[in-house]
């Protein structure tokens, strides 16, 4: 018997918001938890498709309709947190580098810092170093995120932590996406990276001192 699960991961695959939304809701009305319904169905369900747009086996549109399609679900799990994003734990300014649109991975891990605590100014795609410092000081951030799925524009990365430093804003900076490594983080001169966006939440807390 398929379950709830599977049908949101099917939905979300297949570029069905509505059935998406429906799934979502009948699976937290049970009491599931929304990392959960994250976990085991809407993160499995992008990364099948972005395999398969990698493979040249799924192509953009579909891909298109599959982040729109877990957007609109995800707005079931902002409905249903208690006061999601306020900032009980900080602020976070986050983007994706300048030169890359991508921004998937990017909105996963802005839903689990909201569920985390944190106040999440999101500033979309291809973000120059400026836009982040201006948000940064705008809102008072305390840490800054930033994203990249393309190894030719990961490298833009360095230029963008630099230029932050140079500001000498009380801020520690996170990086992450799929060609990202400890390694990077470390030459970039970023505080921290995570590899998924669960990881990314906890490693934000460890970043501030929080627990």
């Amino acid at each position: 018997m398929i379950d709830n699960l599977d049908k949101i991961m099917e939905s979300i695959l297949t570029g069905k918001s509505e059935e998406a939304i429906k799934y979502t809701k009948m699976e937290m009305d049970k009491g599931t938890s929304w990392s959960m319904v994250l976990e085991k169905a809407m993160i499995p369900a992008m990364e099948k498709i972005g395999a398969d747009f990698s493979k040249g086996t799924a192509f953009l549109p579909e891909l298109i309709a599959a982040g729109y399609a877990m957007s609109k679900a995800v707005e079931v799990f902002k409905s249903r947190m208690a006061d999601p994003g306020k900032g009980q734990i900080g602020t976070v300014v986050m983007g994706t580098i300048f030169g890359d649109v991508h921004d998937i991975g990017k909105n996963i891990v802005k839903i689990c810092l909201e569920g985390a605590g944190f106040r999440v100014i999101d500033l979309g795609t291809d973000v120059q170093p400026e836009a982040f410092i201006e948000a940064c000081r705008k809102n008072k951030a305390d840490l800054v995120g930033i994203s990249a799925l393309l190894s030719s524009t990961m490298l833009n990365m360095e230029t963008a932590i630099k230029r932050i430093r140079e500001e000498k804003l009380p801020v520690k900076i996170m990086i992450g996406g799929a060609p990202l490594t400890e390694e990077f983080a470390a030459k970039f001169g970023a505080d921290g990276y995570a590899p998924d966006a669960y990881l990314a939440a906890r490693k934000a807390k460890e970043l501030l001192g929080k627990k």
